[in-house]
């Protein structure tokens, strides 16, 4: 059987249907900023109940049409109404002790769409409004009663009488509405059903979207300036319940930390349990010689995990890209040579005794895994092994090279003059 990066055909087959992809339209994944883990998830479950819609939006031509927008409804539905439709709390992964919660949190979403004002004749007045995607988008449950036996206060066995929750949420989309959140005139994203649900950062779902709507574009790398990035992911400025206006991560540092690498760090926790299909690296591009403050783009490198591998093998029935990796690293290393560089500049300037500096230098760089996310580094002997391991300098050290190669890293070191590392 053949065999590609240690996984076999047939391996990648399980592997790709033990998980549901859907698709999404772009314009609807824009919606519900600043909603919790479990609030997206339930919006891509309704993506989910809308695949039939999407079979029929290119079965029946609607692509073709040159309205804009691009109703994913016929006209028919948007006149006499969509049909409503449960999404049950058990397929969003929640178990009934934590009912009350999500219920509280499902039925305070107000999911909001901007849209054109139009005149009594359909055409637009040149002012917008925002209203609710959904007419009913509320949790509701059903109780099953059962009996069973419980020990009294004098140890005597007894009947008691319980109950079972089962809950679901109805939805009703909004036809007044439904063509600009549903609309299909920026194509759709490809993803996985429970992205959400594998989350544990709240802006990892809207990034991996982004980023899987350019994977669909056939794009692997990509630029966005920092305000389409913000925009997109729903971190723009809010008037608090004081009255206050307040702008989410106003200093660049604390976006790149608390977004970026948070998310960046939740797919590569995704990847090792094959929960994401990608993930990806960033370079902040500086105009000039800048490079401080805010990037005029943050450029995204996005590769396919082994679960994406897998589905772009046996769904897109492509060649593997895993096994050609190792040549597409060959192409970036000298920009991990370069970053290696940087990294040890700034070493050397946080040290002021100059027989330690010159101890650094000795290090050099050998080659950066991405798939493994190991750094290979060369030392000069066994003796600078032990040194450089010491509690001191391996934390100092791996501290600076967390920061450009990632918080997962590994190191592995070759000896050059004496036995391999113990």
């Amino acid at each position: 059987m053949e065999k590609k990066q240690g996984i076999s055909k047939e391996e990648m087959r399980q592997l790709v249907e033990s998980h549901s992809w859907i698709k999404s339209p772009f314009a609807y994944t824009k919606l519900g900023a600043n909603l919790s883990l479990v609030q997206q998830q339930s919006l891509l479950m309704v993506s989910d109940h809308l695949q039939t819609y999407i079979k029929d939006f290119y079965n029946l031509k609607l692509d073709k049409s040159k309205k804009r927008p691009k109703s994913l409804f016929t006209e028919h539905l948007l006149k006499n109404g969509i049909p409503p439709f449960r999404i049950y709390l058990a397929d969003l992964g929640v178990q009934a002790g934590n009912y009350r919660d999500v219920r509280k949190a499902i039925n305070e979403m107000a999911v909001m769409v901007e849209h054109p004002v139009l005149d009594d004749d359909g055409i637009p007045t040149g002012e917008t409004a925002f209203n609710p995607v959904f007419e009913e988008f509320r949790v509701k449950e059903t109780g099953d009663y059962y009996h069973y036996e419980r020990e009294n206060e004098e140890g005597l066995m007894e009947m008691a009488e319980s109950v079972r929750h089962y809950g679901y949420i109805d939805v009703q989309i909004n036809p007044k509405v439904a063509e600009w959140a549903f609309d299909m005139s920026a194509g759709y994203v490809n993803h996985l059903k429970l992205i959400a649900r594998y989350s544990t950062k709240r802006p990892t779902p809207r990034l991996y979207l982004m980023l899987m709507r350019a994977i669909g574009q056939g794009k692997k790398r990509v630029r966005y300036t920092l305000q389409e990035l913000k925009e997109y992911l729903g971190i723009v400025p809010y008037v608090n319940e004081k009255g206050e206006t307040v702008t989410p991560y106003p200093k660049f540092a604390h976006f790149r930390i608390k977004v970026l690498d948070a998310v960046r760090d939740d797919l590569d926790r995704m990847a090792k349990l094959n929960q994401t299909d990608i993930r990806f690296e960033y370079e902040l591009i500086y105009p000039g010689s800048r490079k401080r403050g805010e990037p005029e783009y943050i450029e995204f490198k996005i590769e396919r995990t082994q679960l994406g591998d897998a589905y772009n093998v046996i769904v897109n029935h492509q060649p593997s890209e895993i096994r050609q990796q190792p040549r597409q690293q060959e192409l970036f290393m000298e920009e991990y040579r370069e970053k290696f560089k940087q990294c040890m500049d700034e070493m050397a300037g946080k040290v002021k005794d100059d027989s330690i500096k010159a101890k650094l230098q000795m290090m050099q760089f050998e080659h950066f895994d991405t798939t493994k996310k190991v750094l290979y580094l060369q030392l000069p002997d066994s003796g600078y092994y032990q040194w450089i391991e010491s509690d001191n300098v391996i934390r100092f050290v791996w501290s600076h090279l967390s920061k450009h190669f990632g918080k997962n890293i590994q190191l592995q070191y070759r000896l050059l003059k004496s036995s391999p590392k113990p």
